[in-house]
């Protein structure tokens, strides 16, 4: 049980460093890339260099990605608690927007979709 505990917090430790190297970069930049993407790509790239084991990271990236929606909570409440007289000169474009980029969104996951699946049929593994 302690070993379970042990790895978990050693994979969420190793997120969360390379999240604050990811802001240290950004703000050595100006900021031109967000924190939380820059520390992405420098996870990425020590996955990719074997530099770090994917094993290390696994028990805790698969329990922030499993309670993922937990983390949009505060956002949405944030913006539900917006009064409409604020953004009612901009209503209609919020809505074009969000429904143009949702639209998006489905049609690019889609089609990555139908592409990982092909491959996947193509190497003979149904």
């Amino acid at each position: 049980m302690m070993i379970k505990l042990f790895r978990f917090i050693r994979g969420l430790a190793l997120i969360v460093i390379c999240y604050y190297i990811g802001e240290f970069l950004s703000l050595q930049i100006g900021g031109f890339i967000s924190p939380s993407v820059m520390g992405m790509l420098i996870l990425f790239a020590l996955l990719q260099f074997k530099i770090l084991k994917t094993t290390w990271i696994e028990k805790a990236s698969d329990f922030l990605l499993d309670n993922l929606v937990l983390f949009f909570v505060p956002a949405t409440a944030g913006v539900a608690l917006i009064p409409f007289a604020i953004i009612k000169d901009d209503a209609l474009t919020v809505i074009i927007a969000s429904i143009i980029s949702s639209v998006l969104v489905l049609i690019v996951v889609g089609k990555i979709t139908d592409k990982f699946e092909n491959n996947h049929e193509k190497r003979g593994h149904n």
